[in-house]
């Protein structure tokens, strides 16, 4: 059966460059995107432009967390991912940097395929939950073990989301007149495209598939007592990444940012993630599919954090404090499911 991690969160994003898109002369701008909005005055979905952090963002993020876990606990995490370089094996050269093979073109036939994911995955964690695709003379993939996507303004507060460019100047006074010298001169402007929104994001994990082969065959490359330490990492990093360490330009654009409201479901049975959070009843609507899916096969706990006005929890889910109970409170939870499963025993 499927043993499945979802959560939605929201949060208030003040002043951020977190995701730009390009730079045309001095100008950067800011990711943006189309998103269908319904409008009631004339009845009809209408296209709103507004600033967006897309999902490779948040992916990058937490797989970059997620390689600082696994080097806590002492898991393998390869050179690259340590580094923050997340192209992974898809660099072909890598394969022969570390001796994996002499040559890439040694993976000729499904049994090198399947050698050759086996071997990835047991030597990083990253690569076993992150995925990879290694462009080898059969195709080596492996798909990632964590589903996100966009985050984007929420639809209810859309109203509140904006783009603005930041006028700037680099200034010294001493260099001014120099420029016969160097090409650089002693003033430079620039505009930087900031975002502010209620944002929302969403984010899965496919807890079965961490440690087992996919490609080609379904096996387990590593015992039960490695699986559970690598899940348990996997949900350890959510924590930064919904606390919003994430995205670029951190050290002078680092945003204003408060998690609103949260909601989380850990359980068995089916692919079931919880409603996004673009209404303020996401958490109410989340407890009500919940109880829905039971008859279906799916049996889920959910966990709420909030301290947004308007946003209710319903009795039969647990609410928490602040953010980091949230997290604690999950990682309990997905330790205490996956042991009653067997993970965590010793060979």
């Amino acid at each position: 059966m499927i043993t499945w991690l979802s959560i939605s969160w929201r949060a208030r994003v003040n002043i951020e460059a977190l995701n730009m898109a390009e730079s045309v002369g001095y100008y950067t701008k800011h990711r943006r995107a189309p998103i269908a909005v319904y409008d009631k005055s004339r009845r009809y979905f209408v296209l709103k432009y507004v600033p967006v952090i897309s999902g490779e963002c948040i992916g990058h993020g937490y797989q970059l967390w997620l390689a600082r876990e696994a080097g806590k606990e002492g898991l393998n995490v390869c050179n690259l991912c340590r580094r923050g370089e997340m192209v992974k094996h898809g660099a072909r050269v890598v394969l022969i940097d570390e001796e994996i093979v002499k040559d890439p073109d040694e993976i000729k036939n499904p049994a090198k395929a399947h050698w050759l994911e086996r071997t990835l995955v047991e030597r990083c964690v990253v690569e076993d939950i992150g995925g990879f695709l290694v462009p080898t003379r059969v195709p080596v993939k492996r798909t990632s073990r964590f589903f996100t996507g966009y985050m984007l303004p929420a639809i209810s507060d859309i109203q509140a989301a904006t783009l603005e460019p930041q006028f700037h100047v680099r200034h010294a006074p001493s260099l001014v007149g120099r420029e016969t010298e160097m090409p650089e001169t002693g003033q430079a402007i620039y505009y930087i495209e900031t975002g502010t929104a209620i944002y929302t994001a969403s984010f899965s994990l496919d807890l079965d598939g961490i440690g087992y082969t996919s490609m080609i065959k379904v096996e387990p490359v590593v015992g039960e007592e490695e699986r559970l330490k690598r899940a348990l990492c996997a949900v350890r990093a959510l924590y930064p990444l919904i606390s919003g360490k994430l995205g670029a330009k951190r050290t002078r654009f680092d945003p204003d940012y408060e998690v609103l409201s949260a909601v989380a479901s850990i359980g068995r049975g089916l692919p079931f993630n919880v409603t996004p959070g673009h209404h303020r009843n996401f958490i109410e609507r989340t407890a009500k599919r919940v109880e829905k899916l039971k008859p279906l096969g799916g049996e889920f706990k959910v966990l709420a954090y909030v301290i947004e006005e308007d946003v209710e929890v319903p009795k039969d889910v647990k609410s928490v404090d602040e953010v980091e109970d949230l997290i604690t409170n999950l990682v309990l939870e997905v330790e205490k499911l996956l042991k009653k499963e067997g993970w965590g025993k010793p060979k």
